[in-house]
């Protein structure tokens, strides 16, 4: 496979991955009706590390050493930016969380930099201003006020940045992906189901709308999304993975507008055009995965 393809591929991958969390942000809400963040955290990664297992158990057995550090800790920052994520849904909507959250977009290039010491090409930035943009728009959505759970779905966002950087930093094109993702995966289960312990609350996924969300986050969102996710980056820069994933805010929108009824205002279409606008400007020209490591 020429590298040409190989970077179509993983744009591909990404592009479903942000279709697919999309959804993500009412089978959140749907998974908090009857969980708490730590509750609704346990059973997505249980489930997800629960796929991998029969299907990948021999290569996890011989490669597990050479990983465990390096997804643990990415899954233990996963744990921890996806549980604030999910304390501000407590306080928000999911429409407005799903453009607030990807506000990672415009923090993704500055983070990267700090990280990495490398400054990102002009472009990059002009990318994350369009973007974060578009965001600001489809967040406002003709009212102004700003609430709780704002602020803590900011917080995450910055995390989730942290996170994508350290993939990038540290993923290598040799690397099996269904490994990491297993031992990332089982590391925030695990983490998970320790402070759901620690602070209590409900065990068993209660009612029909929590065990649909909870499935879909478990199987689609994470075994799915972020196993394309982990193998999409060891072919892209850390920006062009974050303002492609950051298209999840524009079908978290729709699919918030079709099952909860939210109206699709000028302001929405203006803002996911500017995301997508963001994306193309990023996506031009990007230097291939082998000059930066």
């Amino acid at each position: 496979m020429t590298p040409n393809s190989r970077e179509t591929k993983a744009r591909l991958m990404l592009w479903t991955t942000a279709l697919i969390w999309g959804g993500g942000f009412v089978a959140g809400k749907m998974a908090l009706t009857g969980l708490s963040p730590w509750g609704v955290l346990f059973w997505r990664f249980g489930l997800a590390a629960l796929v991998f297992l029969p299907f990948f158990y021999r290569r996890i057995l011989r490669q597990w050493k050479g990983l465990f550090v390096f997804a643990l800790l990415s899954g233990l920052l996963l744990a921890l930016s996806l549980a604030v994520q999910l304390w501000g849904l407590s306080y928000t909507t999911s429409a407005r969380q799903s453009f607030l959250f990807t506000t990672y977009v415009a923090e993704a290039p500055f983070v990267s930099w700090a990280v990495l010491k490398k400054r990102p090409p002009a472009k990059a930035f002009a990318g994350g201003f369009l973007a974060l943009s578009g965001i600001g728009l489809i967040a406002g959505n003709g009212a102004g006020d700003i609430r709780l759970g704002d602020f803590i779905t900011l917080a995450s966002s910055l995390l989730f940045t942290l996170q994508i950087v350290f993939v990038g930093k540290y993923m290598k094109k040799d690397m099996d992906i269904f490994v990491f993702s297993f031992i990332q995966f089982s590391a925030a289960a695990l983490l998970s189901l320790l402070l759901l312990s620690l602070q209590g609350g409900p065990f068993l996924p209660s009612g029909s709308e929590c065990v649909e969300g909870v499935l879909f986050l478990g199987i689609l969102n994470t075994a799915a999304a972020f196993t394309l996710q982990n193998g999409a980056q060891k072919y892209l820069p850390d920006v062009t993975v974050s303002l492609i994933s950051s298209m999840e805010s524009v079908f978290g929108f729709l699919f918030s507008c079709l099952y909860y009824g939210n109206p699709v205002t000028p302001s929405f279409l203006a803002g996911g055009a500017l995301c997508f606008s963001a994306i193309v400007l990023n996506g031009v020209g990007n230097k291939k995965i082998e000059d930066r490591r």
